[in-house]
């Protein structure tokens, strides 16, 4: 069933919300394993990143998103009439956490995980860039709890009059 109205942006808030907490989820995770030695059997941390589903990988270009078509409702149902309708894949958009296969190596070749070479195989991972990326996933989810916040405002002030 699709959401129509003022739910569509609580829908979006809320998916918003969401999404940014798995980012934090996994920021904090990055961080916590930033200088993680490999486990006994070689495997080495992967950094994680969440990447909304519908923003890469998809076979829609950035011009057939902004293709909108005037779809037309019966004028009984509420909020009916003519409106501008994006495609289906923007209705639906959610996260995926992908690991990255990226590793340092380390020259340190008295460690005992080193390997013939001497070097040390360490998760790619910059605590710097990680702190700005969790900066901005908190922003961004203060947004959402700001549009939230509004969009419940107006449906208590739509409900006074």
């Amino acid at each position: 069933m699709e959401v129509k109205g003022i739910f569509s942006s609580i829908k979006s808030s809320i998916n918003g919300m969401s999404s940014q907490m798995a980012r934090i989820g996994a920021i904090s995770q990055n961080i916590a394993n930033a200088e993680k030695l490999p486990d006994e059997d070689g495997n080495v941390y992967k950094r994680k990143i969440v990447r909304q589903s519908g923003s890469s990988g998809s076979s829609n270009s950035f011009g057939s998103e902004l293709n909108l078509k005037m779809k037309t409702t019966k004028s009984s149902h509420l909020g009916g009439g003519n409106e501008l309708a994006a495609s289906s894949s923007t209705q639906s958009r959610g996260y995926e956490v992908i690991e990255l296969d990226e590793v340092n190596k380390i020259y340190d070749p008295e460690n005992p995980l080193a390997g013939e070479d001497g070097y040390v195989v360490m998760p790619k991972i910059n605590t710097v860039e990680e702190m700005v990326d969790l900066v901005s996933a908190s922003r961004n989810y203060e947004a959402n709890i700001s549009v939230l916040t509004a969009t419940k405002n107006m449906a208590k002030k739509a409900m006074d009059i």
